[in-house]
């Protein structure tokens, strides 16, 4: 029974996240002029979306590098399986969590150091979220246009506390308190868990004791950054839509801040919402803006699509063994 209520819940969480990021959409079209999106949206042209295609295509193996230099003794083409898995059920869940969740399981399953490599995941989401402010405030400070302040504060805010919680377990005191706290885990309904804290503790130290590793995993991050912001200035370009590489850094460093938020499902509404806010303010109408949106949600579709089909492949895979056990 309280499986079954759990899973309502969850489908219930879900379908209102859903709702609320067609809402939005519906809003920001309900505002708009609806034929000046349909003729934004014609001007596409085959040649600038397969150039963004291609440029998005190029990530998705610079995403498994970063994620590989991590993990180490496993083969790169499954870690790359993995990463487009992941897209897959970022998209058709809320937020991220649940691709990485899934990387997560996936990797560590049948291994004995699962937790160590459950703490990759982690850390490669926060050091590829460091390297995402850092573009994004590179475009701040070289960007000729008066961006409001506040965002400058919540990338610098942000990116120091991604640093410290990537570093803090270096300090003694740090190592101690989080050591005590899992030892209390032994006394409560959690504590069959304890243990595997412990070594997720001790791998994610471990990590922050190899620099150059890390320190290599961030440049891939930045590449991969790099490439995200290439790839949404060339359909802009393609809509008209001209605007300095600096501006579109910050511009696709709130876009990603704003998809991460597990509040709708594959980042519709989101998505559209802070496009919408940040091109207005650099005075880009915001029928351009959306069309914008529904481009990079295109490519983005693509690469989840791509993750879709690998995990059928998975599946079928491994029907006939589970018939044959039978």
């Amino acid at each position: 029974m309280r499986a079954r209520a759990s899973s309502s819940r969850t489908k219930l969480r879900t379908a209102l996240k859903a709702l609320l990021g067609v809402l939005i959409v519906t809003v920001l079209l309900w505002r708009v002029n609806l034929q000046a999106i349909g003729l934004a949206l014609a001007s596409y042209s085959w040649p600038w979306l397969l150039a963004a295609l291609l440029v998005i295509s190029a990530s998705w193996p610079v995403a498994a590098a970063r994620w590989a230099l991590l993990i180490r003794k496993v083969q790169f083409l499954h870690i790359l399986d993995l990463t487009m898995i992941g897209q897959f059920y970022s998209i058709v869940f809320p937020g991220q969590v649940a691709g990485e969740f899934v990387k997560a399981y996936r990797l560590g399953k049948g291994n004995i150091d699962a937790e160590r490599l459950a703490a990759t995941v982690l850390l490669d989401r926060i050091l590829g979220l460091i390297a995402l402010l850092l573009v994004a405030s590179v475009g701040l400070l070289l960007s000729k246009q008066r961006v409001p302040d506040t965002i400058s504060f919540v990338f610098a805010g942000l990116t120091v506390v991604l640093i410290c919680s990537l570093l803090a377990l270096r300090l003694g005191a740090v190592h101690k308190l989080a050591i005590s706290m899992i030892a209390r885990l032994q006394h409560t309904r959690l504590r069959e868990y304890a243990l595997s804290v412990r070594r997720a503790v001790d791998a994610w130290r471990g990590f922050t004791e190899i620099p150059l590793r890390l320190a290599a995993s961030f440049f891939l991050g930045v590449l991969f950054q790099m490439l995200g912001v290439a790839m949404l200035a060339i359909l802009a370009a393609n809509l008209g839509i001209l605007l300095a590489l600096a501006d579109w850094a910050w511009i696709a460093g709130v876009v990603s801040l704003a998809v991460l938020l597990p509040v709708s499902v594959g980042g519709i509404g989101l998505r559209e919402g802070a496009l919408v806010g940040c091109l207005g303010f650099l005075g880009v109408a915001p029928e351009r803006a959306l069309a914008l949106s529904f481009g990079v949600f295109a490519l983005t579709l693509v690469g989840a699509l791509t993750g879709g089909m690998l995990e059928m492949i998975e599946v079928v895979r491994k029907r006939p063994s589970s018939m044959v056990q039978r």
